[in-house]
């Protein structure tokens, strides 16, 4: 199953476009108001959202850490912060998140606390009767950083997008860009914008480490959907299993 198309990675490793100084997830010195400071730390970032975690341990999971090793050890390091291994995850629908404006919260949840949304969202995806499982496959690893992934046969995806529905409807969230997500698996996160040649350098070696992924991420196999609540990228702690 093919994935839907993401940004141009050289529009996303250099900012082209953007009229911001640096990547959306990383904040000024001072004004912490995203995911990372500009040294790569983790900030304080209060949200919720429906993930399937990777499975511990599996050759996946074994694959995910050997690729994210040599990124560490690679020429471009440096431009990058890393997500700690046992953070690794998919993101099935995107929950609440700081920079989520009201019109995408119903009436009622707006103004509500991070904690009073997680046991809204609870509340409201208990009846749901969702997939207990699902396959994916990795397609390539895209700007050195975020593996780009879709169900591994037609039924997957349809599973996961009709899942990604039923969650919309359940908890009234309206995310931007509903559609066209594309799933993905992060390993790391850019941390500052760079030349459009050292760009093409990257983008070039992300192919080279794509050409190579082992066998074991042609098929990954998922357990359930978690809602889960985080304090910052580095934990996601599971709050409901949805079976």
């Amino acid at each position: 199953m093919q994935p839907l198309p993401r940004l141009d990675p050289k529009v996303l490793l250099t900012g082209a476009g953007s009229d911001q100084p640096l990547p959306r997830a990383i904040s000024l010195p001072g004004t912490p108001n995203s995911k990372f400071s500009t040294n790569g730390e983790a900030l304080v970032w209060p949200g919720n959202t429906f993930i399937c975690h990777i499975p511990r341990p599996s050759p996946a999971f074994e694959a995910l850490r050997y690729l994210q090793e040599q990124l560490k050890q690679g020429p471009f390091q440096r431009f990058f912060t890393f997500l700690p291994p046992h953070s690794f995850h998919m993101t099935v629908f995107q929950g609440f998140a700081p920079d989520l404006a009201d019109a995408h919260l119903i009436p009622e949840d707006r103004g509500q606390s991070r904690d009073e949304l997680t046991e809204r969202f609870k509340t409201r995806t208990a009846p749901l009767d969702l997939a207990t499982s699902f396959d994916v496959t990795v397609h390539d690893l895209y700007a050195l950083h975020s593996l780009t992934v879709s169900g591994a046969t037609s039924q997957d995806e349809t599973a996961l997008r009709e899942t990604r529905t039923l969650l919309r409807q359940a908890t009234g969230l309206t995310p931007p860009g509903f559609d066209s997500y594309v799933f993905h698996i992060t390993l790391a996160y850019p941390i500052t914008y760079v030349s459009q040649t050292t760009a093409q350098e990257m983008i070039d070696h992300s192919r080279e480490l794509s050409a190579t992924l082992p066998e074991s991420l042609r098929k990954i196999p998922l357990g359930p959907v978690e809602l889960c609540d985080f304090e910052s990228m580095h934990h996601f702690h599971t709050v409901a299993r949805l079976t």
